[in-house]
């Protein structure tokens, strides 16, 4: 059975207007994530040209790691779309 709650109109103005500001943050989030992850993937296309730059120098290890851990990013990014769909 459900319970009928009577509200005032500033209550539900109140309650709306919560609802809305979670749906918009919600989105606002999602839509920064999807911007970010498209930027992440354009970076790693210019990314293997650094590596070979590299390569061979003393500078090579920090690359690695910085590729590495802009992979992990990405990786999460797509999770956290994928989780949302």
């Amino acid at each position: 059975m459900n319970k009928i709650i009577r509200l005032t109109e500033d209550e539900l103005k109140g309650l709306v207007e919560r609802s809305a500001k979670r749906i918009i943050r919600e989105n606002t989030n999602n839509q920064q994530i999807k911007f970010a992850q498209k930027e992440l993937y354009s970076m790693g296309k210019n990314l293997s040209s650094i590596g070979l730059r590299l390569d061979g120098t003393r500078f090579y290890g920090l690359y690695t790691q910085m590729k590495d851990a802009m992979i992990k990013l990405n990786d999460e990014l797509i999770k956290e779309l994928r989780r949302e769909k």
